[in-house]
């Protein structure tokens, strides 16, 4: 990530100065292809912003302005179609829900996870933060998800739900992700634990659902 680039946006971040702040984010995405946008600049970023956040540095209206900045971003970049195409196009292309359970608002990296398996040629389903576990049971059957993505930062969050989960993984390879899932967790709901690191998660995804599909 530029320096001097990385200075003015949080000079503009601090400012709460929303022109000064588009353009620098604009500057590191410039001409960077999906994968590295978000694994070279917009996941650096979020680290910081939670290590600032943790270290009182950074307030709580700061991070709402970063959040909802990068959110309009990425959205943006979810708009572009995906270059990644199938070998055999008459294939259909596995389907991915991605979602936080009921409580959990941090849905910013899990978005970065469903645009980079977007560019692989999945077809993503992101219900985002917040999510009712009935809700997602619901659309899982619906879309005949190949895998659901669950993220969350407290293993309660996981643990609140445990037999609906157990469920939703009987019809659905399911996926936990975030610090809240420990292994007790995953194992209490029946799921398997994804990489720390999201662009990992995602390599493990794609190895997963290759292995599973034989076409992707």
């Amino acid at each position: 990530m530029d320096t001097t680039t990385k200075e003015e946006l949080w000079a503009a971040v601090e400012a709460f100065d929303a022109a000064a702040a588009e353009i620098a984010i604009a500057k590191l995405l410039w001409d960077v292809p999906l994968s590295g946008a978000v694994a070279g600049v917009v996941l650096p970023f979020l680290q910081e912003v939670g290590d600032r956040w943790e270290a009182g540095t950074l307030s709580v209206a700061h991070e709402h302005f970063v959040s909802d900045m990068l959110r309009r971003k990425l959205s943006a970049l979810s708009a572009v179609p995906p270059q990644h195409s199938l070998d055999d196009e008459s294939a259909r292309p596995p389907v991915v829900l991605l979602a936080c359970p009921p409580g959990e608002r941090h849905d910013m990296v899990l978005l970065c996870v469903a645009l980079m398996l977007r560019e692989r040629g999945a077809r993503v389903l992101f219900l985002g933060a917040d999510t009712p576990i009935a809700a997602v049971l619901t659309a899982a059957r619906a879309a005949n998800a190949d895998a659901v993505v669950l993220a969350a930062t407290r293993s309660t969050a996981f643990t609140a739900h445990a037999s609906a989960l157990r469920r939703l993984a009987q019809d659905h390879a399911l996926y936990a992700a975030g610090r809240g899932a420990d292994d007790q967790t995953v194992d209490e709901i029946g799921a398997v634990a994804l990489p720390v690191d999201p662009v990992r998660a995602v390599v493990f995804l794609v190895g997963a659902l290759s292995r599973v599909s034989g076409s992707w």
